[in-house]
């Protein structure tokens, strides 16, 4: 292969490109390979029966001292840590209507249920309207199931998020960059071209049929 010489004081592109492409992927490495595992086990785990995203479920009833009048006086009577910085927090009202039970109208209470998301823990509160206790109920993932969490972006904070998409951008520009070197080094433009286009087509043809 012949290497194409630079004009002195000319910047040579094809050169800072490939440093800049190995760079980006040695970054990325890591983070890559987190989505690759996370995804073949999210993608899986039903067929394949994967047995690695588990989950610990663990109930409680809790008294309380008095009847709250908010979902808000709920959650300072319980003192339970639910910080909407570090996870999402969600309030969910359900109005009282009247129901069918036992061959009898009764009006069934207002509900309330609380919850809250990060990526190592979900908590959900439900409480009937009036009632003198509540139920809480924590679900700790193991750590492959954490991570597929992380894979999600469920619960996570504005930090995660931000990384997420600085690495998508950072994929868009490997490929970019890849797609470029590689039409340089071993074919030409129609070719690249064509091969970007038959690539396209295949992976929409795919999502088609998976839909």
């Amino acid at each position: 292969m012949k290497r194409v010489r630079t004009p002195a004081g000319k910047p040579n592109v094809q050169k800072w490109l490939r440093k800049l492409h190995a760079w980006i992927g040695l970054m990325l490495a890591t983070v890559v390979l987190l989505f690759a595992v996370t995804g073949f086990l999210l993608n899986h785990r039903d067929v394949m029966k994967i047995p690695a995203l588990q989950r610990e479920e663990v109930r409680e009833l809790v008294t309380l001292a008095e009847t709250p009048a908010t979902p808000q006086a709920l959650l300072t009577q319980l003192a339970l840590p639910l910080d909407p910085e570090l996870g999402k927090l969600r309030t969910t009202v359900e109005a009282a209507r009247e129901v069918e039970w036992d061959g009898r109208r009764v009006r069934q209470p207002e509900r309330w249920r609380i919850t809250h998301d990060t990526p190592s823990l979900a908590t959900r509160v439900e409480y009937w309207a009036g009632a003198s206790q509540a139920e809480v109920v924590r679900t700790k993932p193991n750590l492959w199931l954490h991570l597929a969490r992380l894979h999600m972006a469920i619960g996570t904070g504005a930090g995660w998020i931000l990384l997420a998409d600085a690495v998508a951008i950072a994929l868009a520009l490997l490929s970019l960059s890849g797609f470029w070197l590689w039409g340089r080094l071993h074919g030409s433009t129609l070719r690249l071209g064509a091969l970007s286009l038959g690539g396209g087509a295949l992976v929409v043809t795919l999502a088609l049929l998976a839909g």
